[in-house]
């Protein structure tokens, strides 16, 4: 069993899920963004990714490729999230995939094009728009490093 996110990593994730929740109430449709939910994508690979952003209802765990895909990079995740779960995600169709580093105060957000992702930049205070199913979602990243700036 691997080990509990540390405590920087989840509140991480909290800003990204609040933040894409609370977007979400605003557009029309069935986006919906999820905390570690179990990602089925078939009998031998179950992935749970940190945040997701889904545009169908899913039932007891996801069965489709999400929209958007955060990560939130561990000490012990770095080259899984990296490398191995890049490939799954780009192979699955995620058309939005954002890794972020806690330590670096930064995120490095991809997009599929073609097939194949395609790096939109690096985000450490800046706000990018996610195009999910005709709604604009801004995505603030300075939000989601702001307690942890200037410590």
């Amino acid at each position: 069993m691997a080990p509990a996110p540390v405590a920087k990593h989840q509140v991480i994730n909290g800003k990204i899920f609040k933040q894409l929740d609370d977007a979400l109430e605003a557009c029309e449709g069935s986006c919906v963004a999820i905390i570690e939910a179990e990602w089925r994508i078939n009998q031998s690979t179950v992935l749970i990714p940190d945040c997701v952003v889904v545009c169908y209802e899913p039932d007891d765990y996801l069965t489709k490729a999400p929209k958007v895909i955060f990560e939130v990079l561990s000490k012990s995740s770095g080259v899984r999230d990296e490398r191995i779960k890049f490939e799954i995600y780009q192979n699955e169709g995620v058309e939005y995939y954002c890794i972020v580093y806690p330590d670096l105060l930064k995120a490095k957000l991809y997009r599929l094009r073609d097939g194949v992702y395609r790096k939109e930049g690096d985000y450490d205070n800046e706000t990018y728009h996610f195009d999910i199913d005709g709604c604009s979602v801004a995505f603030d990243f300075e939000a989601i490093f702001r307690r942890y700036r200037g410590k």
